[in-house]
Protein backbone atom coordinates (compact mmCIF):
# COMPACT_ATOMS: atom_id res chain seq x y z
CA UNK A 1 0.00 0.00 0.00
CA UNK A 2 1.63 3.12 -1.08
CA UNK A 3 1.93 6.00 1.28
CA UNK A 4 -0.81 8.54 0.52
CA UNK A 5 -3.60 5.25 0.20
CA UNK A 6 -2.14 5.00 3.97
CA UNK A 7 -3.00 8.01 4.80
CA UNK A 8 -6.22 7.80 3.33
CA UNK A 9 -6.61 4.63 5.31
CA UNK A 10 -5.46 6.60 8.73
CA UNK A 11 -8.31 9.50 8.02
CA UNK A 12 -10.75 6.64 8.07
CA UNK A 13 -9.87 5.80 10.97
CA UNK A 14 -10.36 8.95 12.46
CA UNK A 15 -13.16 9.40 11.24
CA UNK A 16 -14.46 5.93 12.86
CA UNK A 17 -12.72 7.06 16.28
CA UNK A 18 -15.18 10.43 16.24
CA UNK A 19 -18.22 8.28 15.16
CA UNK A 20 -17.94 5.31 17.99
CA UNK A 21 -16.29 6.83 20.87
CA UNK A 22 -18.38 9.35 22.26
CA UNK A 23 -20.86 6.77 23.26
CA UNK A 24 -17.79 4.03 25.05
CA UNK A 25 -16.72 7.33 27.19
CA UNK A 26 -19.78 8.94 28.17
CA UNK A 27 -21.97 5.56 28.68
CA UNK A 28 -21.05 5.47 32.06
CA UNK A 29 -22.04 8.91 32.86
CA UNK A 30 -25.24 9.00 31.27
CA UNK A 31 -26.01 5.03 31.54
CA UNK A 32 -29.65 6.40 32.57
CA UNK A 33 -30.25 8.25 29.15
CA UNK A 34 -28.88 5.72 27.54
CA UNK A 35 -31.16 3.12 28.83
CA UNK A 36 -34.49 4.98 28.32
CA UNK A 37 -33.32 5.92 24.84
CA UNK A 38 -32.11 2.59 23.44
CA UNK A 39 -33.69 -0.98 23.33
CA UNK A 40 -30.73 -1.94 25.01
CA UNK A 41 -29.59 -2.68 28.46
CA UNK A 42 -26.94 -5.30 28.30
CA UNK A 43 -23.09 -4.33 28.59
CA UNK A 44 -21.85 -2.55 25.90
CA UNK A 45 -18.27 -2.71 25.99
CA UNK A 46 -17.08 -6.00 25.42
CA UNK A 47 -19.21 -6.45 22.23
CA UNK A 48 -18.42 -2.86 20.79
CA UNK A 49 -14.40 -3.34 21.00
CA UNK A 50 -15.24 -6.63 18.97
CA UNK A 51 -16.72 -5.79 16.41
CA UNK A 52 -14.55 -1.89 16.17
CA UNK A 53 -11.28 -3.67 16.03
CA UNK A 54 -12.22 -6.69 13.48
CA UNK A 55 -14.13 -3.63 11.16
CA UNK A 56 -10.99 -2.12 11.23
CA UNK A 57 -8.43 -4.95 10.57
CA UNK A 58 -10.36 -6.11 7.88
CA UNK A 59 -11.08 -2.59 6.08
CA UNK A 60 -6.66 -2.48 6.24
CA UNK A 61 -7.14 -5.59 4.35
CA UNK A 62 -9.33 -4.20 2.13
CA UNK A 63 -7.39 -1.46 1.07
CA UNK A 64 -3.94 -3.15 0.87
CA UNK A 65 -5.80 -5.36 -1.47
CA UNK A 66 -7.43 -2.43 -3.79
CA UNK A 67 -4.60 -0.82 -3.56
CA UNK A 68 -2.23 -3.91 -5.04
CA UNK A 69 -5.36 -3.52 -8.26
CA UNK A 70 -3.31 -0.87 -10.97
CA UNK A 71 -4.57 2.32 -12.05
CA UNK A 72 -5.71 2.92 -15.91
CA UNK A 73 -5.14 5.39 -17.41
CA UNK A 74 -7.37 8.56 -17.05
CA UNK A 75 -8.61 10.59 -20.08
CA UNK A 76 -9.69 13.86 -18.61
CA UNK A 77 -12.94 16.27 -19.34
CA UNK A 78 -11.45 19.10 -20.85
CA UNK A 79 -10.39 21.42 -18.28
CA UNK A 80 -12.72 24.02 -19.29
CA UNK A 81 -15.73 22.01 -20.08
CA UNK A 82 -15.49 20.82 -16.19
CA UNK A 83 -15.48 24.07 -14.94
CA UNK A 84 -18.27 24.96 -17.22
CA UNK A 85 -20.12 22.09 -15.68
CA UNK A 86 -19.12 22.58 -12.13
CA UNK A 87 -19.95 26.13 -11.74
CA UNK A 88 -24.08 25.24 -13.33
CA UNK A 89 -23.99 22.50 -10.63
CA UNK A 90 -22.53 25.58 -7.92
CA UNK A 91 -25.03 27.93 -9.32
CA UNK A 92 -28.44 25.97 -9.27
CA UNK A 93 -27.64 24.94 -5.34
CA UNK A 94 -26.95 28.66 -4.98
CA UNK A 95 -30.25 29.19 -6.57
CA UNK A 96 -32.20 26.79 -4.34
CA UNK A 97 -30.50 27.28 -1.48
CA UNK A 98 -32.05 31.06 -1.83
CA UNK A 99 -35.01 29.86 -2.70
CA UNK A 100 -34.71 27.51 0.80
CA UNK A 101 -33.93 30.73 2.84
CA UNK A 102 -37.17 32.25 1.75
CA UNK A 103 -39.38 29.56 1.97
CA UNK A 104 -38.26 27.11 5.13
CA UNK A 105 -35.97 27.74 8.26
CA UNK A 106 -33.11 25.36 9.69
CA UNK A 107 -35.34 23.53 11.37
CA UNK A 108 -36.93 21.89 8.30
CA UNK A 109 -36.15 18.22 9.14
CA UNK A 110 -38.89 18.73 12.07
CA UNK A 111 -41.29 20.14 10.63
CA UNK A 112 -41.55 19.42 6.86
CA UNK A 113 -41.74 16.04 4.56
CA UNK A 114 -39.47 16.26 1.78
CA UNK A 115 -42.17 14.39 -0.36
CA UNK A 116 -44.25 17.67 0.62
CA UNK A 117 -41.58 20.42 0.09
CA UNK A 118 -41.25 20.52 -3.28
CA UNK A 119 -39.37 19.71 -6.28
CA UNK A 120 -36.99 22.48 -5.87
CA UNK A 121 -36.17 21.39 -2.36
CA UNK A 122 -35.98 17.89 -2.90
CA UNK A 123 -33.02 18.71 -6.11
CA UNK A 124 -31.23 21.07 -3.27
CA UNK A 125 -30.88 17.89 -1.04
CA UNK A 126 -29.79 15.95 -3.94
CA UNK A 127 -27.30 18.21 -4.85
CA UNK A 128 -25.90 18.82 -1.60
CA UNK A 129 -23.79 15.61 -1.34
CA UNK A 130 -22.25 16.71 -4.69
CA UNK A 131 -21.38 19.63 -3.08
CA UNK A 132 -19.41 18.30 -0.56
CA UNK A 133 -17.82 16.28 -3.22
CA UNK A 134 -16.60 19.18 -4.91
CA UNK A 135 -15.51 20.41 -1.56
CA UNK A 136 -13.48 17.76 -1.21
CA UNK A 137 -11.69 17.86 -4.89
CA UNK A 138 -11.08 21.48 -3.91
CA UNK A 139 -9.40 20.15 -0.11
CA UNK A 140 -7.24 17.61 -2.37
CA UNK A 141 -6.00 20.62 -4.62
CA UNK A 142 -4.65 22.22 -1.42
CA UNK A 143 -3.11 19.25 -0.32
CA UNK A 144 -0.99 18.42 -3.60
CA UNK A 145 0.28 22.06 -2.89
CA UNK A 146 -1.70 24.08 -5.68
CA UNK A 147 -3.83 27.22 -4.40
CA UNK A 148 -7.23 28.41 -6.27
CA UNK A 149 -7.60 31.24 -9.07
CA UNK A 150 -10.15 33.62 -8.97
CA UNK A 151 -12.49 31.12 -10.44
CA UNK A 152 -11.92 28.50 -7.58
CA UNK A 153 -12.18 31.58 -4.95
CA UNK A 154 -15.85 32.47 -6.53
CA UNK A 155 -16.82 28.77 -6.33
CA UNK A 156 -15.71 28.63 -2.96
CA UNK A 157 -17.50 31.66 -1.60
CA UNK A 158 -20.94 30.51 -3.55
CA UNK A 159 -20.94 27.31 -1.89
CA UNK A 160 -19.93 29.01 1.64
CA UNK A 161 -23.17 31.69 1.23
CA UNK A 162 -25.10 28.79 -0.12
CA UNK A 163 -24.39 26.42 2.61
CA UNK A 164 -25.71 28.77 5.10
CA UNK A 165 -28.61 29.57 3.24
CA UNK A 166 -30.03 26.11 3.62
CA UNK A 167 -28.29 25.08 6.70
CA UNK A 168 -31.00 22.45 7.95
CA UNK A 169 -28.76 20.23 10.62
CA UNK A 170 -26.17 20.66 12.83
CA UNK A 171 -23.11 18.70 11.23
CA UNK A 172 -24.08 21.07 8.05
CA UNK A 173 -22.68 24.01 9.77
CA UNK A 174 -19.12 22.27 9.91
CA UNK A 175 -18.74 23.02 6.60
CA UNK A 176 -18.88 27.11 7.18
CA UNK A 177 -16.07 27.08 8.85
CA UNK A 178 -14.06 24.61 6.60
CA UNK A 179 -15.21 26.35 3.31
CA UNK A 180 -13.90 29.79 5.52
CA UNK A 181 -10.06 28.75 6.09
CA UNK A 182 -9.80 27.08 2.69
CA UNK A 183 -10.70 31.04 0.97
CA UNK A 184 -8.81 32.69 3.71
CA UNK A 185 -6.01 30.73 4.83
CA UNK A 186 -5.90 27.56 3.01
CA UNK A 187 -2.06 26.36 4.40
CA UNK A 188 -3.53 25.44 7.67
CA UNK A 189 -4.53 22.33 6.02
CA UNK A 190 -0.74 21.34 5.29
CA UNK A 191 0.47 22.95 7.80
CA UNK A 192 3.05 20.49 10.00
CA UNK A 193 2.58 20.65 13.38
CA UNK A 194 5.92 21.70 14.04
CA UNK A 195 5.18 24.87 11.62
CA UNK A 196 2.55 26.30 13.85
CA UNK A 197 3.54 28.95 15.97
CA UNK A 198 1.56 30.61 19.05
CA UNK A 199 -0.98 32.50 16.46
CA UNK A 200 -1.61 29.48 15.11
CA UNK A 201 -2.10 27.27 17.83
CA UNK A 202 -4.17 29.62 20.23
CA UNK A 203 -6.24 29.76 16.85
CA UNK A 204 -7.00 25.94 17.25
CA UNK A 205 -7.62 25.85 20.67
CA UNK A 206 -10.31 28.37 20.55
CA UNK A 207 -11.92 27.82 16.83
CA UNK A 208 -12.86 23.77 17.25
CA UNK A 209 -14.54 24.15 20.51
CA UNK A 210 -16.27 27.35 19.59
CA UNK A 211 -17.55 24.94 16.40
CA UNK A 212 -18.49 22.29 18.78
CA UNK A 213 -20.92 25.19 20.71
CA UNK A 214 -22.13 26.30 17.60
CA UNK A 215 -22.75 23.00 16.12
CA UNK A 216 -24.59 21.48 19.89
CA UNK A 217 -26.83 25.03 19.82
CA UNK A 218 -27.69 24.71 16.37
CA UNK A 219 -28.80 20.94 16.86
CA UNK A 220 -30.73 21.62 20.19
CA UNK A 221 -32.21 25.04 18.48
CA UNK A 222 -33.56 22.62 15.29
CA UNK A 223 -35.28 20.69 17.79
CA UNK A 224 -36.84 23.07 20.58
CA UNK A 225 -37.05 26.31 18.69
CA UNK A 226 -34.35 29.24 19.25
CA UNK A 227 -36.71 31.16 21.50
CA UNK A 228 -37.86 28.75 24.19
CA UNK A 229 -33.30 27.44 24.05
CA UNK A 230 -32.78 31.09 24.70
CA UNK A 231 -34.67 31.23 27.45
CA UNK A 232 -34.14 30.82 31.23
CA UNK A 233 -35.75 27.42 30.98
CA UNK A 234 -34.05 26.76 27.54
CA UNK A 235 -30.34 27.52 29.82
CA UNK A 236 -31.26 24.58 32.13
CA UNK A 237 -32.58 22.36 29.35
CA UNK A 238 -29.22 22.91 27.73
CA UNK A 239 -27.58 21.91 31.38
CA UNK A 240 -29.56 18.67 31.71
CA UNK A 241 -29.26 17.62 27.82
CA UNK A 242 -26.04 15.50 28.18
CA UNK A 243 -28.59 12.41 28.82
CA UNK A 244 -30.51 13.24 25.24
CA UNK A 245 -26.96 14.41 23.87
CA UNK A 246 -24.73 11.79 24.05
CA UNK A 247 -27.29 8.68 23.17
CA UNK A 248 -27.77 10.89 19.93
CA UNK A 249 -23.90 11.01 18.88
CA UNK A 250 -24.12 7.14 20.12
CA UNK A 251 -26.48 5.81 17.72
CA UNK A 252 -24.22 4.19 15.13
CA UNK A 253 -22.33 2.31 17.97
CA UNK A 254 -25.21 0.86 19.53
CA UNK A 255 -27.13 0.02 16.37
CA UNK A 256 -23.73 -2.00 15.34
CA UNK A 257 -24.04 -3.49 19.29
CA UNK A 258 -28.17 -4.27 19.14
CA UNK A 259 -27.74 -6.07 15.58
CA UNK A 260 -24.56 -8.19 16.84
CA UNK A 261 -26.75 -9.36 20.03
CA UNK A 262 -29.68 -9.91 17.76
CA UNK A 263 -27.89 -11.90 15.09
CA UNK A 264 -26.38 -13.79 18.08
CA UNK A 265 -29.75 -14.29 18.84
CA UNK A 266 -30.71 -15.75 15.40
CA UNK A 267 -32.02 -12.46 14.08
CA UNK A 268 -31.42 -11.80 10.59
CA UNK A 269 -32.78 -8.81 8.25
CA UNK A 270 -31.74 -9.96 4.68
CA UNK A 271 -35.33 -10.71 3.46
CA UNK A 272 -37.01 -7.80 5.04
CA UNK A 273 -34.42 -5.03 3.54
CA UNK A 274 -34.58 -6.87 0.43
CA UNK A 275 -37.84 -6.25 0.41
CA UNK A 276 -37.89 -2.53 1.79
CA UNK A 277 -35.70 -1.63 -1.20
CA UNK A 278 -37.77 -3.00 -4.12
CA UNK A 279 -40.72 -1.38 -2.53
CA UNK A 280 -39.03 1.67 -1.94
CA UNK A 281 -37.18 1.90 -5.13
CA UNK A 282 -40.52 1.22 -6.88
CA UNK A 283 -42.07 3.99 -5.11
CA UNK A 284 -39.21 6.26 -6.19
CA UNK A 285 -39.09 5.90 -9.95
CA UNK A 286 -42.94 5.86 -9.70
CA UNK A 287 -42.28 10.29 -9.13
CA UNK A 288 -40.12 10.22 -12.08
CA UNK A 289 -41.78 7.49 -14.54
CA UNK A 290 -45.17 8.26 -15.71
CA UNK A 291 -46.79 6.15 -13.42
CA UNK A 292 -49.65 7.03 -11.16
CA UNK A 293 -49.15 4.58 -7.91
CA UNK A 294 -46.85 6.96 -5.81
CA UNK A 295 -47.79 6.62 -1.94
CA UNK A 296 -46.28 9.36 0.13
CA UNK A 297 -47.17 7.29 3.41
CA UNK A 298 -44.82 4.74 2.23
CA UNK A 299 -41.59 4.47 4.67
CA UNK A 300 -39.80 0.98 4.28
CA UNK A 301 -36.46 1.87 4.23
CA UNK A 302 -33.42 0.70 6.23
CA UNK A 303 -33.08 3.77 8.03
CA UNK A 304 -36.44 3.28 9.25
CA UNK A 305 -36.11 -0.46 9.98
CA UNK A 306 -33.06 0.61 11.83
CA UNK A 307 -34.72 2.89 13.72
CA UNK A 308 -37.49 0.52 15.10
CA UNK A 309 -34.84 -1.91 15.79
CA UNK A 310 -32.37 0.70 17.95
CA UNK A 311 -34.60 2.87 19.16
CA UNK A 312 -37.08 2.20 22.61
CA UNK A 313 -39.60 5.17 21.65
CA UNK A 314 -40.94 5.61 17.78
CA UNK A 315 -42.33 8.20 16.15
CA UNK A 316 -44.69 7.94 12.92
CA UNK A 317 -42.18 8.81 10.56
CA UNK A 318 -38.46 8.77 11.76
CA UNK A 319 -35.69 6.68 10.85
CA UNK A 320 -31.79 6.34 11.50
CA UNK A 321 -28.81 5.98 9.52
CA UNK A 322 -27.45 2.52 11.01
CA UNK A 323 -23.65 3.76 10.20
CA UNK A 324 -21.09 1.69 8.77
CA UNK A 325 -20.52 -1.73 10.65
CA UNK A 326 -24.19 -2.15 11.05
CA UNK A 327 -24.83 -1.59 7.66
CA UNK A 328 -22.65 -5.51 7.56
CA UNK A 329 -26.10 -7.05 9.42
CA UNK A 330 -28.65 -5.35 7.02
CA UNK A 331 -26.54 -5.96 3.63
CA UNK A 332 -28.09 -9.00 2.09
CA UNK A 333 -25.34 -12.11 1.67
CA UNK A 334 -24.33 -11.83 5.46
CA UNK A 335 -22.00 -12.96 6.73
CA UNK A 336 -20.31 -12.05 3.33
CA UNK A 337 -20.86 -8.38 4.24
CA UNK A 338 -17.91 -8.64 6.63
CA UNK A 339 -16.15 -8.22 3.45
CA UNK A 340 -17.98 -6.34 1.01
CA UNK A 341 -18.58 -3.29 3.49
CA UNK A 342 -14.87 -2.55 3.63
CA UNK A 343 -14.38 -2.77 0.06
CA UNK A 344 -16.64 -0.70 -0.54
CA UNK A 345 -14.84 2.02 1.61
CA UNK A 346 -11.48 1.14 -0.01
CA UNK A 347 -13.04 1.90 -3.27
CA UNK A 348 -14.28 5.04 -2.69
CA UNK A 349 -10.95 6.47 -1.28
CA UNK A 350 -9.18 4.10 -4.36
CA UNK A 351 -11.60 6.72 -6.27
CA UNK A 352 -10.08 10.00 -4.61
CA UNK A 353 -6.01 8.57 -4.38
CA UNK A 354 -6.46 8.86 -7.91
CA UNK A 355 -6.38 12.86 -7.73
CA UNK A 356 -3.76 13.00 -5.42
CA UNK A 357 -0.02 13.49 -5.40
CA UNK A 358 1.76 11.49 -2.36
CA UNK A 359 0.53 13.59 0.26
CA UNK A 360 0.56 13.39 4.08
CA UNK A 361 -2.54 14.78 5.89
CA UNK A 362 -2.02 17.28 8.60
CA UNK A 363 -4.45 16.74 12.08
CA UNK A 364 -6.59 19.56 10.58
CA UNK A 365 -7.26 17.84 7.00
CA UNK A 366 -7.24 14.35 8.50
CA UNK A 367 -10.56 15.18 10.00
CA UNK A 368 -12.17 17.57 7.26
CA UNK A 369 -11.55 15.02 4.28
CA UNK A 370 -14.05 12.34 5.89
CA UNK A 371 -16.50 14.50 7.17
CA UNK A 372 -16.85 15.85 3.38
CA UNK A 373 -18.09 12.24 1.63
CA UNK A 374 -19.39 11.31 5.08
CA UNK A 375 -22.66 11.01 3.40
CA UNK A 376 -21.66 7.70 1.53
CA UNK A 377 -20.78 6.40 5.32
CA UNK A 378 -23.61 6.77 7.72
CA UNK A 379 -26.25 4.26 5.20
CA UNK A 380 -24.39 2.90 2.09
CA UNK A 381 -27.21 0.36 1.37
CA UNK A 382 -28.86 3.41 0.31
CA UNK A 383 -26.76 3.17 -3.50
CA UNK A 384 -29.51 0.30 -3.78
CA UNK A 385 -32.06 2.60 -3.84
CA UNK A 386 -30.58 4.14 -7.18
CA UNK A 387 -33.11 7.42 -7.25
CA UNK A 388 -31.07 8.55 -3.79
CA UNK A 389 -28.90 10.88 -2.91
CA UNK A 390 -25.94 8.36 -2.12
CA UNK A 391 -25.93 6.31 -5.19
CA UNK A 392 -26.01 9.70 -7.21
CA UNK A 393 -23.04 10.48 -4.78
CA UNK A 394 -21.54 7.39 -4.80
CA UNK A 395 -21.16 7.07 -8.38
CA UNK A 396 -20.14 10.73 -9.17
CA UNK A 397 -17.07 10.11 -6.50
CA UNK A 398 -16.29 6.69 -7.74
CA UNK A 399 -16.84 6.84 -11.93
CA UNK A 400 -17.44 10.57 -12.78
CA UNK A 401 -14.85 12.31 -10.42
CA UNK A 402 -11.60 10.23 -12.39
CA UNK A 403 -12.09 12.54 -15.56
CA UNK A 404 -11.89 15.72 -13.43
CA UNK A 405 -8.26 17.06 -13.89
CA UNK A 406 -8.29 18.41 -10.42
CA UNK A 407 -5.76 20.93 -10.69
CA UNK A 408 -6.24 22.21 -13.72
CA UNK A 409 -9.95 22.72 -12.99
CA UNK A 410 -9.62 24.63 -9.57
CA UNK A 411 -6.40 26.12 -10.05
CA UNK A 412 -8.12 28.60 -12.32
Amino acid sequence: MDSTFFQCYKSFVLLFVVIYLPGLLFYPFFSEGFSSYFNYTEGVYLNSFILIFSFLFLTFISFYLVSKIPYTKVYYINSKLCLLIVFSVVLVYFLLSVNFSLNFTSSFRHKNRLSNAGGLVAVLFFLKPIIYFIVSLMLINILNGRGFGRKGKILLFLILISSILSLNSSLQFIIVPIIFIMIVSPGLMTKNFYDFNIKYLLTTILFIPLICIVVVFIGIGNKVGYDYLLSSEGLNYILNYGNTLFPRMSTSLFSSVILLNNTLNGVFYSSEVLDGIHATLLNRFSLILPIDNFDSSLINTVNRLNYLEVFRNHADRAGASPGIISSIFYTPFFPATFFIIPLYIACIFRALRVHMKNIRFNFLSVIIFPYLILNLFESPLNILYIADPVFILFFTVVFLGRFINVEEVFSK
